[in-house]
This record gives structure tokens, sequence and C-alpha cells, in this order.
């Protein structure tokens, strides 16, 4: 009589057959072809739920059928019912591999996601596979935001320098990611506005990666990674391979302006500064060591420098908060340009 109902004209009819647990293998082979969407996904979920019973090895040709009509449903075109064959084994320890290796590497990220971030049964292997070979670039993001992600998959990610999966990375807090996979981001986030904000959050940053992120940040993640308290200042005014002294190289341009001012040489920043201001260096020299913020941003302005550059001198030079900076986000000056003028002209007048 089962069998019979799952031919019923009603869609009412074979929704109930389909959800029945008595009905027989034959007759859910036949609904896993119903041509309603809707009678499809009940009995998705009804086989789903006997996932942890099934086994593709299997010769009983009970279990031999409903295993390959769940394989049926699981590429079913319609991505609701793959969805509800995912939802029910995605944190399952007991179903059947392949069953989680093909839902993990499904194109629909409501079918992908729920197995690639809850899943016991993916090894690291399968996790760096999925990031060699992603069926869709959204699997990376997917990937990246797997709790307690091991390193494997996390260097994988760090190599594809993908935009959105590495910011997704950054800021899952469980994933492990090696202080040398953490440099090289580090080293790559210049452009990277998701990365340097994701990154600045970052919990348990080394010396190592602060030096990296010297003189490389935007205005606003600079400010972020500022307030934290856990953060040491002056790593980040150390940064490697800094270049030769100003004096020595005879540079006067803003990359050797920003390399003295991590060296803390005054003398220097104010040489370069005074060239080009056009201000004599007596007067930018005197400028700096009163380390007076307003002075200081004022010459950089004067000086054609960028608004970054203008808040990494702040910082070394003035010993400015991060709630003191006088760029605002965007890289937008706080003081207008007849007030820097202003204090300019102020610093001639009182030489």
């Amino acid at each position: 009589m089962l069998f019979f109902l799952a031919n019923d004209p009603a869609t009412s009819v074979r929704a109930a057959i389909a959800a029945n647990a008595a009905t027989p293998a034959l007759a859910d082979q036949l609904l896993a072809r119903d041509t309603e969407t809707g009678v499809r996904r009940v009995l998705a979920r009804k086989l789903a739920a006997l996932a942890p019973l099934l086994d593709p090895e299997a010769t009983e040709r009970h279990r031999r059928i409903h295993w390959e009509t769940l394989l049926q449903l699981v590429q079913d075109v319609a991505v609701p019912v793959r969805a509800a064959i995912a939802d029910l084994v995605a944190e399952q320890p007991d179903v059947p591999r392949p069953l989680i290796l093909r839902l993990a590497h499904d194109i629909a990220m409501a079918v992908a996601e729920p197995v690639i971030r809850g899943s016991p049964l993916l090894e690291e292997a399968d996790l760096i596979w999925l990031v060699a070979k992603p069926p869709v670039p959204e699997t990376l993001v997917a990937v990246a935001r797997r709790p307690n992600l091991p390193e494997g998959p996390s260097d994988a990610l760090a190599e594809r320098a993908d935009g959105p999966s590495v910011a997704a990375l950054l800021a899952n807090a469980t994933a492990r990611l090696r202080e040398e996979t953490l440099v090289a981001i580090a080293d790559g986030c210049a452009a990277q506005k998701s990365w340097q904000a994701a990154l600045v959050r970052r919990p348990g940053l080394s010396e190592a990666v602060l030096r990296r992120l010297s003189g490389l940040l935007a205005e606003e993640a600079l400010r972020s990674l500022l307030a934290r308290p856990d953060i040491d200042k002056e790593a980040l005014g150390a940064a490697p391979g800094a270049a030769a002294p100003a004096a020595a190289s005879g540079a006067m341009d803003e990359a050797s302006f920003v390399a003295a001012a991590r060296r803390g040489g005054v003398s220097d920043c104010a040489r370069i500064l005074a060239a080009l201001c056009g201000l004599p260096a007596g007067v930018v020299l005197r400028a700096l060591e009163r380390r007076e913020a307003p002075a200081i941003v004022s010459l950089c302005w004067k000086a054609g420098l960028s608004p970054s550059t203008a808040v990494f001198a702040q910082m070394r030079l003035a010993g400015s908060k991060a709630e003191e900076l006088l760029i605002q986000p965007g890289g937008i000056w706080a003081m207008d340009k007849d007030l820097m003028r202003r204090h300019v002209e102020r610093l001639l007048a009182t030489a």
C-alpha cells in the first residue's frame, strides 16, 4: 500500500509517504525522482537521519538501496534537497566519509559550509585539498572559518593570498597560525584593508609581526592596534631592514623620513623635513625636540607627506596615543589648512 501511495497524484500524500519510516526502499527510490522539490526534501531528511546506519560496502539489499538513494539526493539539482542532508549530517561523527566528502565539495555554500566548518570526519589533508582545488571561491572562506583550523590548511590559505579567505582566517581566533605565516600575511597587508582590520584584532601578535606592520597600516587599523593594551608600542617602530641614515644616503624623501623616524633619528628627521618644507633645519629640529604633536603634523603637511606618514611621525616623534592622533580615519587631516599654516608660521616667529 505504501508503495502504491508513493505514486499518488496529491503532493501531500507523496510527502507523507516520503516521511514514513516504514516506506519500502524501492518506494523511496521512486520518490527520489519525484517532480516536487518538497517531496524530495522530506525524503532527504529521512534518509540523512539513517546515514549512521548505512554502509557504502553493505551487501544487504535494503541498506544498499537506501545508500544509493541518499547518494542520488546528494546530487539533486535543488539546493534545498542537498542542504537538508547537510544540516543533519554536518556534525555527526559516524556517517559514511564518502557522504561528507561529497557534501564538502558542493558548489552551494548552503550545502558545503556546514560540513566544512563542522564535520569531525574531515581530516587535515581533506581541508588542504579543498584549498588547493576549491569548487568555488567561497569554499576557501568556509575552510578559513573552521574552528580550530590546523596549521596546514592555514598555511595553504595564506599562500593563495585570496583577499576574503585570508581576512576570514585572521578573524578566526581559533585557527592555528605559525608566526612565519603571520609575518608573510603582514608583509602583504599594505593593500588589503580587510586583512589589516582583522590582523590588528588578532590576539598574541609577536614582535616580529608588529615590526612588519610598522609603516604598512592604514590610519584606522593603526588606531585599533595602538588602542590594545597588550601591544608593545616600541616594536612598531623597529622595522627590520631599515634604510641607511638619511645623512649617509643623501636621500630627502618620504621613505627616508619614515626610515629615520623608525630609528628615532630626530636630527635626520629634522634635516629631511626641513628640506621638504623649505624651512631652516634648526627651526624644524627645535620643533621636533619639543615633541608637540600639532607642530609635527603641520610640518608633515607642509612637507607634502601622506597622512599615514604623519600618523607615524606623531606616534614616534611626539609619543602620542591612539586617541590623540590628528589624522582621522580615511586619511583626513583633523586640523584645517589655515590652522596648520599658522602652526608653521609660529615656529618661524619664535625661532
